[in-house]
């Protein structure tokens, strides 16, 4: 298929498929969402709105804040929140999305990752924004946050500022597999580091003198208990690193990893049993070990009878897509936004095999996210 092709289809599609595949050509892996950002500025500035931002996650030029905008109610009942992350995990060196749009299936086309994740929910809000504003559709008040750094731990979310707004909830739109999943129970998470310190020698030479911090953290990574724990746990150590030459005994090795559970005594236990085994390691080898633990985000266990839950079932129903509540094991920015003290729902998306080069997404589940985000802003109105 020639770009030709694409841009037809495209415009066979509609603006929203449209702005889409405008979105995905944009590069912005996390920590380099500057000229994403820019895009949506200008964007939204274009229909009159005041748009604001946040100060940039990183110091260079590429990076970029948050991206705030509101909508002034022109009707009665509850303001709402609408989010979405501007960011996407990062593609293989030198590979760019060639977004290719057939079948009724866009694609990346090479080697890159599409973007669904989650450029897919960002085009259709600004879609709707644009009909809201060029069509006069009556609303409740609605406020767009659209965040950075999601993919790089939620550093995005965590920086963003809930002071002044005045949504009564906020909808995420974040989630995979088909629209109609709301997120309703989601783990807390922390992450564990461990960095050993030994004493080098030539392993070949005087291998006795030495005092090896590889083995150290190997010890404690067998002591540990990882993997699925219970039905509620999980733990993992993902990183190790140590070592310089296979001639040395190596003084210094990191390892990294994290635990998560919707338990939060559970979640505190098995983080203890990790340190603990990583105390008991560097004691039997000899070694000095610095730990750190850091709280990467709460959990949360919401339930019928809170208004995004409640709002985002009848917009369903509207639609006749059938609600369909999910127990996740990942956190998202509505873990955040719900500890800063704004009821937040994470509804799916439609995008499936996200984080990969055969990431895709349906039109008609594109179409679906735009008649879903107006059933949202009708059930909101008073």
């Amino acid at each position: 298929m020639s770009p030709h092709d694409i841009e037809e289809g495209a415009g066979a599609a509609g603006p929203l498929v449209s702005l889409f595949l405008e979105l995905v050509r944009i590069p912005s892996p996390s920590g380099f969402e500057r000229e994403v950002m820019d895009f949506l500025t200008n964007r939204l500035r274009g229909l009159g709105l005041e748009v604001g931002e946040s100060a940039p996650l990183e110091d260079h030029p590429g990076s970029a804040g948050n991206l705030y905008c509101r909508l002034p109610a022109t009707s009665s009942g509850f303001p709402i929140m609408l989010s979405a992350h501007a960011d996407t995990v990062a593609s293989e060196e030198g590979a760019l999305p060639h977004p290719v749009l057939e079948g009724g299936f866009i694609r990346s086309g090479s080697r890159a990752v599409l973007g669904a994740d989650d450029k897919a929910a960002v085009a259709p809000i600004i879609h709707v924004v644009e009909r809201i504003v060029h069509e006069q559709i009556p609303h409740a008040g609605i406020e767009l946050l659209i965040t950075v750094g999601e993919e790089g731990g939620l550093r995005g979310a965590k920086a963003a500022s809930m002071e002044g707004m005045a949504a009564a909830c906020g909808f995420c739109f974040d989630s995979t597999g088909p629209l109609g999943g709301m997120v309703v129970k989601s783990p807390s998470q922390k992450t564990v580091r461990a960095a050993f310190a030994g004493t080098s020698a030539h392993a070949g030479v005087a291998p006795e003198e030495g005092r090896s911090a590889v083995a150290a953290a190997a010890r404690a990574v067998a002591e540990m208990r990882l993997g699925r724990i219970d039905g509620e746990t999980t733990a993992n150590i993902g990183i190790i690193r140590g070592g310089e030459a296979v001639n040395v005994v190596p003084d210094r090795c990191v390892i990294a990893g994290e635990a998560r559970s919707h338990d939060r005594e559970k979640l505190e236990n098995q983080v203890s049993a990790m340190l603990d085994a990583i105390t008991f390691a560097a004691t039997v080898e000899g070694v000095d070990v610095e730990t750190q633990v850091v709280d990467e985000f709460h959990g949360f266990d919401l339930s019928e009878g809170n208004l995004p839950y409640d709002l985002a079932r009848r917009a369903l129903e509207r639609l006749g897509i059938e609600p369909r509540p999910v127990t996740t094991g990942g956190g998202s920015d509505v873990n955040v936004f719900i500890l800063k003290g704004l009821p937040c729902l994470n509804l799916s998306v439609g995008m499936e095999k996200v984080h990969t080069p055969d990431e895709y997404i349906s039109v008609e589940a594109l179409r679906r996210m735009e008649d879903l985000l107006l059933a949202l802003v009708e059930e909101a109105r008073g």
